[in-house]
């Protein structure tokens, strides 16, 4: 008996050694989710179902916040715009469209894509829908998918036009100039929705 302990408190420091050198198990928060900074081009044949118009989002993403810059344009029609500020920490922004609508949106983390809740609410109904936005093929392509709790889904792929960085390697905030960094023409994302619902563009 006394040598069976003994020979416990002998192997105790081993056993402690190895635990402290072993690596602790990574949680889903601490792993590296994707930055979604920069400008994107729409790639209408690429969308399900194919889109028209010019569209181009300039993202500026500084955990959490997620400021989202759209431009939209066709040659029939003017271009609209507006610039959106979210967060990615699921506290939820109200933003009013140009048609008097209300958006309420809630985004948050699921693994590396970005999940927004959305309640429209148009002439008192309430439309829900769900996006998913997520940085695919090594970082060239923005997908985007839109749920409507009642409509039709659909996908979006955006080709990556430059990483919306400074010189110094530094975000440029959305409005500064800089070599690739110009100032585009903007508009509300959740018009864009908007604007899918009523076939335009």
């Amino acid at each position: 008996m006394r040598k069976r302990l003994k020979s416990i408190h002998l192997l105790a420091p081993i056993w402690l050694g190895i635990l402290m050198l072993s690596p602790a198990p990574v949680s889903a928060q601490t792993q590296t989710t994707p930055d979604f900074s920069g400008l994107w081009k729409q790639d209408n044949d690429r969308c399900q179902p194919k889109r028209s118009g010019d569209i181009t989002l300039r993202i500026e993403h500084l955990a959490p916040a997620f400021t989202v810059e759209t431009t939209i344009s066709r040659a029939s029609a003017s271009s609209r715009q507006a610039v959106q500020k979210y967060t990615t920490d699921g506290k939820v922004s109200v933003s009013t469209g140009t048609d008097g609508d209300e958006f309420r949106t809630s985004i948050v983390w699921k693994d590396s894509s970005l999940v927004s809740s959305i309640e429209e609410h148009e002439d008192g109904r309430i439309l829900l829908s769900k996006e998913t936005w997520s940085i695919i093929e090594d970082g060239a392509t923005l997908e985007r998918i839109r749920e409507p709790r009642n409509g039709e889904k659909q996908t979006l792929f955006y080709r990556r036009l430059q990483s919306g960085f400074k010189s110094d390697g530094s975000p440029a905030p959305i409005g500064e100039s800089g070599p690739g960094n110009e100032r585009p023409s903007v508009w509300l994302a959740y018009e864009v929705a908007d604007a899918a619902k009523r076939n335009w563009p």
